[in-house]
């Protein structure tokens, strides 16, 4: 029998639910965020227990937490510092390589320079490199921004290579003032060295060093920079007396500095061309040169006389060159025409060209009476000089790869100097461009000095068609057509020479076809013109229009021919990273 079980008794009222329920139910686990319906909970008993850790809180974390969020396991700490070994030693690896490469890349361009640009071995490295690259930046392709030599750029890098000349302590050892201590020339200052001391390499690039400066101070006439030199602004942006409205500087470009802020750009240029004149060392040849350049600057500044006075003083430079002391029998001072009798061996190409440039001065002032016996005397001089001696060509370097890498090995020699000019003058095959433009400026000025209807007209047309065909045939020798500068400077000479014969043909043409108007008009003059025979009047102005023509169409196939050359030559030049 089953034993008796005694009922507990509940009270009522714990059944019923509570009278005050909470307004925010706890907060369920992410992962219980579902309708009700999908829960399998019974509706008698009480919700899961919602532990705190299980669910996000809104309470800040604490420092355990915290340290556990930036706590790194064993192997991650293994690898970040594997990786930054590796990184460490491949970013040194890698600077290592690169500044190799760059060290040696530069080496190679500046034995590239110095092959063509070559300096005088006694010189210290830095002087080297800086007049390496005052020559490498005078060549127009080298200056990929601008398309022309930078100029003042040229000037700053021979600038600093000039003071270290002249510097006692660095390359200017043994540099000395003359006995006279130092010349002075006016408005340049003091100027001339004694330079006998110095090897003959040392004051050979010194004077192109000087004569670089004088060129690129040229250029620079009236451009001015500040004390830090790191712009300059040419004279157009600048107000002055000749320029009263400037114009406005560019976007980008630098603003004009305050006028007491403005410095020259460079040192006037007679400063460099006196400087190469008054020192003591220099070659007849490199002096004479320096005084030729100072005239030329002279006349383009429009100073007749005093350019007139220096290609004098370039004449006498030229006539101390000489062996003996009465220079009288060879040329004369006063003129420039060199004697039909002087003595064997006394023209000296110095001569030839301080006569040749004098002639070319009064020619350009329209002094033809002067230039004319000038002209003539130094093309007999040429003419009747001794025929120079077909000498061994050099053999030409090799440019392969292999070639250039082993000239690498060691440095290569100085080049021999130019000859002083003091030597007797030789006929060569190079110089036949030059009497052709000798015949061209004499038969201009005959033809221009000729009267109306002058036998001296046929003699100048004769004298530009004789300078043509010299030059023509000049382009045919070997000695000229393998060198390009040469070549090209023959077709200029041959394009000068076209051009003169056609204006000369014009001139002709139409002086034909006015005697033939008027010998078909009537009157007097006609019937003269027809008894000594209209007919030849005709065939005459057909002739010369049929000659006109003919040079007309070889002129223009030449300058087609030189453009096209001018063409190729530059695309090879821009299509190499550097040009020498």
């Amino acid at each position: 029998m089953r034993p008796p079980v005694h009922r507990i008794q509940l009270v009522h009222q714990s059944l019923r639910p509570p009278k005050s329920l909470s307004l925010e139910p706890p907060t369920p686990r992410p992962f219980s965020q579902n309708r009700p319906r999908l829960l399998l909970v019974s509706p008698r008993s009480a919700s899961r227990p919602q532990l705190p850790f299980l669910y996000p809180s809104t309470q800040s974390l604490s420092n355990g937490q915290i340290s556990r969020l930036f706590s790194i396991s064993a192997n991650s700490k293994k690898f970040i510092k594997q990786t930054a070994k590796e990184t460490v030693k491949w970013t040194i690896v890698f600077l290592i390589l690169s500044t190799s490469f760059s060290i040696a890349s530069l080496g190679i361009l500046s034995e590239r320079q110095e092959r063509a640009f070559p300096s005088p071995h006694e010189w210290s490295l830095i002087t080297r490199f800086r007049f390496r690259r005052g020559k490498w930046w005078q060549v127009p392709e080298n200056n990929e921004d601008e398309g022309f030599p930078n100029w003042a750029r040229v000037y700053e890098e021979l600038e600093y290579a000039l003071k270290r000349l002249e510097n006692p302590d660095k390359d200017g050892a043994g540099l000395a003032e003359q006995e006279e201590g130092g010349l002075f020339v006016p408005g340049v200052g003091k100027a001339g060295y004694d330079l006998t001391a110095k090897s003959d390499e040392w004051r050979q690039g010194y004077y192109e060093v000087l004569l670089g400066m004088a060129s690129a101070a040229e250029r620079l006439e009236g451009w001015v920079t500040t004390k830090s030199r790191r712009h300059v602004w040419s004279p157009e942006f600048i107000a002055s007396s000749t320029n009263p409205r400037p114009k406005a500087t560019l976007p980008g470009m630098p603003v004009v500095p305050e006028e007491n802020e403005q410095l020259p750009a460079s040192d006037t240029p007679e400063t460099f061309y006196m400087k190469i004149l008054t020192s003591k060392g220099f070659t007849t040849y490199q002096r004479l040169t320096a005084a030729l350049g100072y005239a030329d600057w002279l006349t383009y500044k429009k100073l007749p006389d005093s350019a007139e006075e220096m290609y004098r003083w370039a004449l006498d430079i030229a006539i101390a060159g000489l062996p003996i002391s009465d220079s009288s029998s060879t040329i004369n001072r006063n003129t420039g025409v060199l004697s039909t009798s002087a003595p064997e061996g006394m023209i000296t190409p110095n001569l030839i060209y301080a006569a040749t440039n004098f002639a070319t001065y009064h020619a350009g002032r329209g002094n033809i009476a002067s230039a004319l016996p000038i002209y003539l005397s130094v093309l007999r001089a040429r003419l009747s000089a001794d025929v120079e001696e077909s000498s061994s060509r050099r053999p030409s370097q090799d440019s392969s790869l292999i070639g250039t890498i082993l000239s690498l090995l060691h440095e290569p020699e100085y080049p021999p100097l130019p000859p002083s000019g003091d030597e007797p003058l030789l006929r060569r095959e190079q110089d036949r461009c030059e009497e052709a433009a000798l015949k061209t400026y004499i038969g201009e000025i005959l033809f221009a000095i000729a009267g109306s209807s002058s036998p001296q007209k046929q003699q100048g047309l004769s004298w530009v068609r004789d300078a043509v065909s010299t030059s023509k045939t000049a382009q045919s020798l070997d000695s000229i057509s393998a060198d390009h500068e040469l070549r090209k400077k023959c077709e200029q000479c041959e394009e000068v020479g076209l051009e003169a014969w056609g204006k000369i043909m014009t001139y002709l043409a139409a002086e034909a076809r006015e005697q033939r108007d008027v010998a078909h008009a009537g009157g007097l003059r006609s019937l003269l013109w027809k008894l000594w025979g209209a007919g030849q009047l005709d065939e005459q102005v057909q002739n010369l229009e049929d000659e006109e023509e003919g040079v007309v169409m070889r002129l223009n196939k030449l300058r087609s021919k030189m453009i096209k050359e001018e063409y190729e030559e530059s695309d090879r030049k821009y299509a190499r990273t550097f040009v020498f």
